[in-house]
């Protein structure tokens, strides 16, 4: 055998060990998850909706989520994408939003300006 074709079956097998390795992390990650979740936790879906867990069915892979007092959706267990941490949601509250004449173009402010 040439060494081109030794090398060819070299990363070949380096890449089936990583594929293994990242399906393995990911397994785990989305395991973890799943064990984590519990009523009243803070979640986002895989969709972007956040809100609170106010019931969970396990049995049925059912979550029904509160999105807003008195707007409850219900969703696959598997929707569920993250756990918003309570450290996280007050660091983006924190954050000022950005006013909006600073958003407006200057080409619109000198022809406000010249009227």
């Amino acid at each position: 055998m040439d060494p081109l074709t030794i090398g060819m079956f070299a990363v070949l097998v380096l890449m089936v060990v990583f594929m293994f390795r990242n399906n393995r992390k990911q397994k785990e990650a989305r395991e973890k998850l799943q064990a984590s979740i519990v009523k009243g936790a803070s979640v986002m879906t895989t969709s972007g909706i956040y809100g609170k867990i106010s019931s969970l069915d396990i049995d049925a892979n059912e979550v029904v989520i509160e999105t807003t007092p008195g707007t409850k959706i219900r969703f696959h267990l598997q929707a569920v994408s993250t756990i918003v941490d309570k450290d996280e949601s007050a660091k983006s509250e924190a954050k000022k939003p950005v006013s909006q004449t600073a958003s407006k173009p200057a080409a619109a402010k000198s022809s406000a300006a010249s009227k």
